[in-house]
């Protein structure tokens, strides 16, 4: 995680010790936002909820002053969202980009991860799955049938502990590699999630903040996800 983004988390703790965000507070936090990296202003903005339910329990008689501290923080980053939602960056293989930027992805969701890919068999990238599971975060995956019993697959030992795993019963390929963190971040591109894809081969992934192709992308996961069921 970017150190500035730290550095704000203790900013907005501060803020929230006497249940308000000031314009003035607003107006800096606007401005330091415009350096954090896309995938930390999610994060942030996930955190000011954790923030707020964690003062919610420890003062519920301050709960409207909460409330408005928490709108007037997620609307700042949701402007900067907002202005940025365009924006992909994409990166290549060989070489440790892309697995990277996965992992990264990975370790900074809350709520929700929805993996379609061919196969599983890089152990960093299943061990980030795994981790997110134990925090709680609702994690799904979608593979091919045809990869499941591979030499060195991780779905069987993703599914065994616990993560909702679906398998294409076609004789076809479910080909498909893409991933969808907490519905605001969209991974996709020709990578597997193998060592090879990073080691040896010529890959690439995009990554994508951009609202309309996120809401594209999950419809297609859910429309598969319940046609393996």
């Amino acid at each position: 995680m970017h150190k500035d983004t730290l550095a704000l988390e203790r900013s907005l703790l501060e803020y929230l010790d006497d249940d308000r965000l000031s314009k003035a507070e607003t107006r800096d936090l606007r401005f330091d936002l415009k350096g954090l990296p896309l995938d930390d202003l999610n994060f942030l903005r996930n955190r000011l909820f954790e923030l707020a339910r964690d003062r919610l329990t420890q003062a519920p008689d301050t709960a409207m002053a909460i409330v408005g501290w928490l709108d007037r923080g997620t609307k700042a980053i949701n402007a900067e969202l907002h202005q940025r939602q365009s924006t992909h960056q994409a990166w290549f293989t060989p070489g440790q980009d892309c697995l990277q930027h996965i992992i990264r992805q990975l370790n900074n969701a809350r709520q929700h991860i929805d993996i379609c890919v061919f196969t599983i068999s890089d152990n960093r990238l299943s061990d980030s799955i795994v981790a997110a599971h134990r925090r709680d975060v609702v994690v799904r995956i979608i593979s091919d049938n045809h990869k499941q019993y591979d030499l060195g697959s991780d779905l069987g030992s993703l599914s065994q502990q616990g993560i909702a795993t679906r398998f294409d019963s076609t004789a076809d390929h479910m080909h498909h590699k893409f991933c969808i963190i907490d519905g605001l971040t969209l991974i996709n591109g020709s990578f597997n999630w193998t060592r090879s894809a990073t080691e040896r081969n010529q890959e690439n992934i995009v990554i994508s903040q951009d609202t309309t192709l996120i809401a594209q992308f999950q419809n297609q996961f859910d429309s598969l996800w319940e046609a393996f069921a």
